[in-house]
Formats: structure tokens, sequence, C-alpha cells
């Protein structure tokens, strides 16, 4: 049993980490998120990514999956999980798979929900190797992990990812009877480079010169080759896992089976995506609202070709001096 003064204590480290957080910058039209070194994080999730050294105990087997919102996070979790679990999980048996019954997200946690302590125990208890997940940037993230795991990362084209993400949270919120989000107020947002976890080009440009620097430890994706080849893309996240496909397996089609289970058809076909919701940070999310189309060029549909050109301006300039491309 913890001492009075130890519980003290505890409470004015709380305190203390509460009074920080809230004196970090905001936005005025996105009062939710702080910057934090130069990042915008939501001010809840700062707290959890702070406490990270302190709170997870990293494996050198772990594998994380890591990416901006809305750039392909929950497809990627479902490759991963379905090349990683296919000794136990073979998609040429008649067992049901778990990917047929469940979320990728359920099956590939969020590292905050750890933090958290909602799914401490089940994390904890999760045989070698594990695979969680996370949208925390790369200069965020504790030395024990980055010294110690492998880390799969997706980008997704810019204007493509601010589609997205409007048409998810103006979903979200109209699903949960608040006022949508006007398009023109989050796009001046976007280009201003306030964004939850960005901006977004800061965030792809630290992993991808980490894939550069250290490629047995980053894994560089995007979203754009998963769609154009995505059984091309298993192989390569196989090989960087240390799980690489055999011959035996390849002449059996295993990928050609793990690609179709893991199709954007597929997944959005699952009974629980298509009618269950989960809650979080109090607001009821249909599973549905992460399946949308999954496709490329989406946002001629929804953007102007002026708004589309800006954005172009953005990223020429933001990535102007490296090698990384969109």
């Amino acid at each position: 049993m913890c001492s009075p003064d130890a519980n003290e204590s505890n409470i004015t480290a709380m305190e203390e980490e509460e009074r920080f957080i809230s004196g970090l910058p905001s936005h005025k039209d996105s009062p939710s998120l702080r910057n934090y070194k130069q990042f915008w994080i939501p001010e809840k999730d700062l707290v959890r990514i702070r406490s990270l050294e302190k709170t997870f105990a990293p494996r050198p087997t772990d594998v994380f999956v890591a990416s901006m919102p809305k750039a392909g996070t929950t497809w990627l979790k479902a490759l991963a999980f379905s090349i990683l679990c296919r000794k136990e999980y073979s998609p040429l048996t008649s067992a049901p798979h778990p990917l047929l019954s469940l979320n990728p997200h359920e099956c590939v946690p969020f590292l905050d929900a750890v933090i958290r302590g909602l799914d401490h125990a089940f994390v904890e208890s999760m045989p070698s190797p594990r695979l969680l997940s996370f949208h925390t940037p790369f200069s965020l993230l504790p030395a024990s992990i980055v010294d110690t795991c492998k880390i799969i990362y997706v980008c997704r084209e810019p204007k493509d990812t601010f589609t997205s993400s409007w048409k998810f949270y103006n979903s979200l919120m109209m699903n949960n009877n608040i006022y949508g989000i006007d398009i023109d107020k989050l796009f001046e947002l976007f280009c201003a480079e306030v964004q939850a976890y960005g901006p977004l080009w800061e965030h792809a440009l630290e992993y991808w010169r980490e894939s550069l620097a250290n490629s047995d430890k980053v894994l560089f994706l995007r979203y754009e080759e998963m769609i154009d080849d995505p059984a091309k893309v298993m192989r390569r996240m196989a090989i960087f896992m240390g799980c690489e496909f055999s011959e035996e397996e390849e002449s059996m089609g295993v990928v050609e089976e793990l690609t179709r289970l893991c199709s954007f058809d597929s997944l959005k076909k699952v009974e629980d995506n298509k009618n269950e919701s989960f809650f979080y940070e109090g607001m009821s999310v249909k599973k549905s609202l992460l399946y949308r189309k999954g496709g490329v060029g989406d946002w001629v549909n929804h953007l102007t070709p002026e708004m589309g050109r800006r954005i172009d301006s953005i990223t020429e300039e933001k990535l102007a001096g490296s090698s990384l491309r969109f």
C-alpha cells in the first residue's frame, strides 16, 4: 500500500505535468492541440508520450506500426498482423482468422492505450514478437524504443491525407450529434501546419531520414505503393520483420491469400467493421468510418484545384533538399 507521502508525491507530479502541458502553445482554432518540440500533439496524448520511458518496457522483438492519422494505419496493421501471425492463423486453412471477426486496431493495439492502462495487462501478456502501433513523431520516441525495436512507417500523399482526415472527423462529429467540420477552416489549419501529430511533412521526413540511416530498424512505405502492388509490399515487410516467405509458402500462394484477406473490400465486409462502434475520448466511433474508399487521388472530388496547388507548393517547399517524394 502506498504511503500518504507517496500518494501526495504522485499527485504533485501529476499537477506539475498538467501545468507544464497547459502552458505549452496552443491554437485558437484547435485548442486541444499543444505545440511540443515543434509538433502539434493532442493534449491527452502528450501526457502519455512524455511518460513512455517510464511506463512501457519494450522488448527487442517488438515491431511497431507508425503513421500520421488517416495515412493508411488500419490497412498497414492488417498487413503486418497477417504476415507476423501467419503460422498461427494460416490463410490456407478453414480455421477462422481474427481479421474476419475483429478490427485491425483490436489485433494491433495503439501504444497510448497501453499507457492509459486500458490494455496494459493484455499487452504485457502478448507473446513475442509483439505488434503495436503509434502516431508519435520519431523525435518524440524514447531511446528504449528507437534503439531496441523495429518500426514500419507508412506515409500518404498530403492532399489525400487531408481529405481522408476531413471526411473521417466530419463524419465522427456528425455521428455524435456535433456540428460538422468546415473543410475550409480545417484546410487553413492544415496549411498552417496545425495538424494532430503534425506537421505531416516533418513527421514523414523524420522517419524517412531514419530509414535511410538505419534501414534495419525503420522500414518506410508509401500508401500508394501498397495500393499499386500489395503483394510486393508484403514481401518487403516480411523480410524486414524477420519472417520472410519461404519457397513453399510462395508456391502455395500464401502471399496472394494474405493479400486477399487484407484487401480493403474484404476488411470492409467484416460484420464487426460494418456494424460495431467503439468509444474514444468520450465519442462513439463507428468502425465503418475506418473504411471509406481506400484509393488514391480522391482529393480531386473534395478540394478545388487551387487548394490542391497550395498543398503541392507547401510539399515542394518542405521536401526541398531531401530525397523524399510523395
